[in-house]
C-alpha cells in the first residue's frame, strides 16, 4: 500500500497569490501543511526577515486565513483585530 501524502502545493492554497507564494517556497514553506506545521504568525516572521518588504498586515492575515482554511476576509472580527495589535506590536 502506498502511503504517500499529497501535499497542497502553497500556491493552490486558499488567499495566497503567486508573489506571496514565491516568497514562502524562498524560506521554505511550500506547502499548506508545511505553513499549517510552522504557524502563520513564525511564517510571517521567517518573509519579515528574509525580506522586510513583506512587513504588512495582509501578508499576516493572508497566512492566517490560510491555515484556517478560509480568506482571510472572512476570519472573525475579533482574530483580525488580534492579529493586527499583535503586527503592530512586532514593528514596535
Amino acid at each position: 500500500m502506498n502511503s504517500t501524502v499529497m501535499l497542497t502545493p502553497i500556491e493552490n492554497t486558499p488567499g495566497i497569490g503567486p508573489n506571496l507564494a514565491s516568497d514562502l517556497r524562498a524560506v521554505g514553506i511550500d506547502s499548506l501543511e508545511a505553513l499549517m506545521r510552522v504557524g502563520f504568525w513564525d511564517a510571517w516572521q521567517k518573509l519579515r526577515r528574509a525580506n522586510p518588504e513583506r512587513d504588512c498586515l495582509p501578508s499576516c492575515l493572508a497566512l492566517a486565513g490560510a491555515v484556517a482554511g478560509v480568506r482571510w476576509n472572512h476570519l472573525p472580527p475579533k482574530v483580525r483585530a488580534d492579529i493586527r495589535n499583535r503586527v503592530k506590536a512586532a514593528r514596535a
